[in-house]
């Protein structure tokens, strides 16, 4: 069950949520998780018109390329509790404030900086308290489904699987020692009807990016068959594996 307390003493930063017999408010914290990433190139139509009613717009890598994003973690530890979760996303052009970009050389610059805004299009998860907090405190898109998390043999694998049938299996190298920079990123929702912003504070630790190492195969769920229609290849144009993240989001903020 889940309630909200506060909506209006002092602001979005001071609402409450009691979720799962959790009481939950902002920052919310992610103490400690793994995760492996990708960045696809997919036609730009195709994506934007997956995200048409939302009023974003898909930021791209190049002429015609739009960039998916797909990010796995695993939480060891977070208010939200032990869980998996897969986000499906794309980056978009920002909306909160930024001055005039550079087109394309803009959305690379932001990638590897760790603050390129996105859009999170689905966003499974594996409890109900992850679930409803994602739901509740932020509008995020997200279903409680089946998500099996490994690391053998160097590698990091996610699957995916909905009402019994596999969406998608992803794994990149399991190494990385580097830590990047603390970073601050824009994660973008349509929250109570409309666009909203909220902002998370990252720490990347063991980190380790590959070129080549990402490996993605589709199943047969009808959204693994909508991942092939927007393009999706087998290997993405950059792979990363964090084995230590953390961080926190803020409340969402209207735009």
């Amino acid at each position: 069950m889940s309630s909200e307390s506060d909506r209006t003493d002092g602001g979005a930063s001071a609402r409450r949520f009691e979720i799962e017999g959790k009481t939950l408010g902002f920052p919310t914290q992610f103490q400690d998780g793994s995760s492996s990433a990708g960045i696809f190139a997919v036609p730009t139509a195709r994506a934007q018109a997956l995200i048409r009613d939302t009023g974003f717009e898909v930021a791209e890598l190049w002429p015609g390329r739009a960039a998916f994003s797909l990010a796995c973690c695993h939480y060891r530890e977070s208010d939200c509790g032990v869980y998996d979760e897969i986000a499906l996303g794309f980056f978009v052009k920002p909306q909160h404030g930024t001055p005039s970009r550079i087109p394309y050389l803009g959305t690379w610059l932001d990638i590897a900086r760790n603050d390129a805004a996105s859009y999170t299009w689905k966003l499974p998860v594996t409890s109900k308290l992850a679930n409803d907090a994602g739901v509740l405190m932020w509008g995020f898109p997200k279903t409680i489904e089946e998500i099996d998390f490994e690391v053998s043999d160097g590698r990091a694998t996610f699957d995916l699987r909905m009402g019994g049938r596999e969406v998608l299996s992803y794994s990149v190298p399991a190494t990385g020692k580097k830590e990047r920079p603390a970073s601050a990123s824009a994660v973008y929702s349509i929250y109570e009807g409309a666009p909203h912003v909220a902002f998370l504070g990252n720490r990347f630790r063991d980190v380790g990016t590959s070129l080549a190492g990402g490996r993605l195969s589709l199943g047969d769920h009808p959204l693994a068959q909508q991942l092939r229609e927007l393009g999706l290849s087998r290997r993405p144009v950059v792979a990363t594996w964090t084995g230590r993240l953390s961080f926190e989001v803020g409340p969402p903020q209207k735009l």
